[in-house]
Order: C-alpha cells, then structure tokens, then sequence
C-alpha cells in the first residue's frame, strides 16, 4: 500500500508539471507579471538542462535523464523497505521532476520553464519540475544527515 501511495504522488506531480505547462504554452503567455515586480510567468525554452547549460544538446540530457531515472527507481525498489519516510519522499520528487522535464524533451525537443525572478535576482528562468528536483535533493540530503539513510548509515558507522 505505501508503494502505491509514492506512485500515486509521483503520478500527481507529472501531471501538475504538464498542466502548468499546458497553460503556459496554450495561453500564449510570453510575460506576465503575477505579482508586481517580484514573479512572472515568461515562457522559454530549454534546450539544456538546469540553468541552460548545454544547449543543443536534448537528446543526450535525455538518455542520461532516463539512465538516472532507472537507477533512482531500483535504488528504491531493492531498498524500499530500508528507506525512511523523509528520503522516500526526496526521492519521489526528483523521480517526479526528472520525468516530468524528460516527457517535454521526448515530445517537444525541449523543457517548457517559465518561473521567473529575474525582476529582483538574477536567475534562470525555471518551472516546476524544477522545484520538485531540488527540493527533493535537498531533502535527501538533510534526511542523510538526521541519520536516516538506512543502510549507507550503516556502512559509514562501521568504517569508524
């Protein structure tokens, strides 16, 4: 039952990822300001990974995408019993993210990102597959550090 329920959360995350996508492009939103001069919606497209680093370049991020993706999800299908609530969680949102940005770059050649701050801070524009990413990195990483990786914990308790 708890499987279903992180399926069930990654599926949600996809779909509010193309939703918000969905209206971007079908909007023809190119800049609009939500809330005065602090965020806008401006519709770009990436044909890199994070912060446009390597334009050009979709379909390579995209096999290395689809390889990380692999990877993640049988980390947590040989481990899924081992893993604490908190990295599960991380997990899912950057197994959510990556497949959210993968569908735009099979489908369109390119990740729809239209969040953008760059009114007060300069910073790429990005969208919400993004967040998902990082907020799931960064919450691995803190759970990591409470201890409760499981069995990485382990093995560094060990070595000492």
């Amino acid at each position: 039952m708890k499987k279903f329920f992180y399926i069930g959360f990654i599926s949600i995350l996809i779909i509010l990822d193309q939703i918000f996508k969905y209206i971007v492009v079908n909007q023809k939103i190119v800049c609009e300001n939500v809330i005065n001069n602090i965020l806008n919606f401006t519709y770009c497209e990436n044909r890199g990974i994070a912060f446009c680093i390597g334009q050009g370049r979709a379909k390579i991020f995209a096999i290395i995408t689809i390889l990380i993706i692999i990877v993640a999800l049988i980390y947590v299908i040989l481990k899924f019993n081992k893993l604490k609530r908190l990295t599960l969680f991380g997990i899912a949102l950057v197994i959510s993210g990556g497949i959210a940005n993968l569908i735009d770059r099979l489908f369109r050649g390119y990740v729809i990102d239209y969040i953008d701050f760059s009114e007060i801070v300069d910073f790429p524009i990005f969208n919400f597959a993004d967040i998902c990413i990082v907020v799931g990195v960064i919450i691995i990483g803190i759970s990591y550090l409470k201890n409760e990786g499981g069995e990485v914990n382990e093995r560094i308790n060990s070595w000492k």
